[in-house]
């Protein structure tokens, strides 16, 4: 496959993995109002007031209150999981994944030629932060999301319209999982396609797989801080 057809399906591919994950979450939260929860009322509302709902909530979501209000719910979550000094192991973490990402999905989505020069050598030196503050969030925090007892309580509002009452205990367990392995292979895949042990041909297929896992981590954060911080926001 020629480099510049692995280039635009990488666009393909990400651009439509972002929407469905937008749809669902913002679905979610579209049937979770009281009116769209009776019977029919979901397909008669559809998709006329969930795109009137979904353009009003964008308006809110940008606005300066709604900013104060997720910062609030963000510091008192971060205080209560990662006290003291242990903060700065989710700091560390949560710079280092926003400089990867951003850094890597634009040139990836952008440059045909990809990452190169200073943005690269920043992009390995963020990746290194990355797997040693993932490693002490691992050996923190690990233990809070093994299966329980609670995972089994379910909620009204639905994931999308083909599964109801989830277990969002479980899926957020789930996720933060699915986020540590993944994370676990752009580790690998980046030190693989940088040391001499492999053949070219083997390094090329680690880059292609490290950009595929960036994208799957990209969006079990998406999910996890839907699940962890709409919900207390709304609640």
């Amino acid at each position: 496959m020629p480099y510049l057809e692995k280039f635009l399906t990488f666009i393909i591919f990400t651009v439509a993995a972002l929407f469905a994950v937008f749809f669902v979450l913002t679905y979610r939260h579209f049937g979770s109002r009281p009116a769209v929860k009776e019977t029919g009322a979901r397909a008669r509302l559809f998709p006329f007031r969930y795109g009137a709902w979904l353009l009003l909530n964008i308006r809110k979501t940008f606005g300066g209150e709604n900013f104060k209000n997720v910062n609030g719910v963000m510091k008192a979550w971060l205080r209560a999981h990662y006290p003291g000094w242990t903060q700065w192991i989710f700091i560390v973490f949560s710079a280092s994944f926003l400089y990867l990402a951003a850094s890597g999905f634009i040139f990836a989505l952008f440059v045909p030629r990809g990452l190169f020069g200073l943005p690269l050598l920043a992009h390995v030196a963020g990746g290194g932060l990355f797997a040693f503050s993932l490693a002490g969030i691992l050996m923190w925090r690990g233990r809070a999301y093994r299966p329980g007892e609670e995972d089994g309580i379910s909620s009204d509002v639905p994931a999308c319209p083909l599964f109801k009452n989830p277990p969002l205990a479980l899926i957020r367990k789930a996720v933060f999982w699915t986020f540590a392995a993944f994370g676990l292979i752009q580790v690998l895949t980046a030190l693989g396609s940088m040391l001499p042990m492999f053949t070219f041909q083997t390094q090329v297929a680690m880059i292609v797989i490290h950009r595929y896992s960036a994208l799957a981590i990209f969006l079990a954060a998406i999910l996890f801080i839907d699940l962890t911080f709409i919900p207390q926001r709304r609640s």
